[in-house]
């Protein structure tokens, strides 16, 4: 039981995670995404990810 809910618990932290990142993602203007080695058209595929992915 207790693995379950652990194991829960870490799915739950990663899904958050990503979902900041993506937020992050979003926010940056083009310098920081060629910074990064992103383009516009990369970070707006991330971002319309469903949740899971």
């Amino acid at each position: 039981m207790f693995k379950r809910l652990a194991g829960l618990s870490r799915w739950l932290r990663d899904q958050q995670q990503r979902h900041r990142t993506r937020c992050d993602l979003r926010h940056l203007d083009d310098h920081l995404l060629a910074d990064i080695g992103l383009d516009r058209d990369t970070v707006r595929r991330e971002v319309n990810k469903r949740f899971w992915q």
